[in-house]
């Protein structure tokens, strides 16, 4: 024996947004409907499915347990009924920062495809905070601020770390950080990435460095690959050059720099919120298949 179906659906819709009045407008029916749905569906079950207080709504025990497995059902319902009624799949509209979009996340969309190909993917990308509009998204990666209606997810702890060509890498000769200081600095940050660096490591920074000043660190990235000077980048935005053996990374001199944080944010309460969680759980799930990186150095280094 079944639970209604109708039921379900309403249960299903308030437990995800959380309210009366919002699944009552997703589903079309009135706020009355809805609770006595959500009765019928209690009384079938003969247990509370829901705890009220005021205008809060949270699940039960036996609510919860009810959600995980309805909300599945109704997931691959949808991506079934899509694939026979010959529907086009769920587009996500995603914004990255330009660093994040050209090195990281383009590279790697063809995986989230083969993953889930009810799934399209719409990416764009923007340099700064102000150069977008975020209710045009349904998902925006960088180091920003969580736009407003958003949730947000930290990825990971980000460290930062020198890198430099193979050519540059094999002028070192005594392998301390205070050595780089003597080579071209490229920053991204007006020179506070490098005096974060140095207060990090607790060095001594020089009256005057060879700064070389850059609008974005994928350009710090790409110009010290040219052979001359170091860059502050990480794994979002080096991680290919490293491999292909384009740039040498200094991870015994990582730092954490305090606005290099990556998240995630994404919408919710809307007819694609399904989608756009599997689309957060396989970023969540690519950037932890990375290797962990090492901590910062606990060093005290004197010029």
């Amino acid at each position: 024996m079944l639970p209604p179906l109708k039921a379900l659906q309403a249960f299903e819709a308030t437990a995800r947004l959380q309210s009366f009045s919002k699944a009552a407008e997703s589903l079309y029916v009135t706020q009355s409907a809805i609770s006595h749905q959500i009765k019928q569906l209690e009384n079938f079950f003969g247990q509370p499915l829901l705890e009220r207080q005021g205008k809060n709504i949270s699940l039960t025990q036996s609510g919860d347990m009810l959600y995980t497995v309805v909300k599945d059902c109704f997931w691959r319902l949808n991506s079934v009924t899509h694939h026979l009624t010959d529907k086009p799949p769920v587009e996500l509209k995603v914004l990255a920062q330009t660093s994040v979009a050209v090195e990281w996340l383009a590279p790697r969309l063809e995986r989230f495809k083969q993953a889930h190909p009810q799934l399209d993917t719409l990416l764009d990308m923007a340099t700064f905070a102000n150069n977008f509009d975020a209710d045009n998204f349904d998902i925006i990666l960088g180091t920003w601020p969580s736009p407003d209606g958003f949730v947000s997810k930290a990825l990971r702890t980000e460290y930062w770390y020198p890198v430099c060509s193979p050519e540059q890498y094999a002028q070192l000769t005594q392998g301390t950080p205070e050595e780089l200081m003597a080579y071209p600095l490229y920053s991204s940050e007006n020179g506070e990435d490098w005096s974060t660096w140095c207060q990090q490591l607790q060095l001594r920074q020089p009256a005057t460095l060879n700064m070389r000043y850059v609008r974005l660190s994928l350009l710090a990235a790409k110009a010290v690959s040219s052979g001359i000077g170091f860059a502050m980048s990480n794994d979002f935005i080096a991680e290919s050059a490293i491999a292909s053996g384009q740039l040498v990374a200094l991870r015994d001199y990582s730092f954490q720099l305090p606005w290099g944080h990556y998240q995630v944010h994404y919408k919710m309460n809307g007819v694609n919120d399904d989608a756009i969680l599997t689309f957060v759980k396989w970023v969540a799930s690519e950037v932890n298949k990375e290797p962990p990186k090492a901590a910062p150095v606990e060093a005290n280094h004197q010029v």
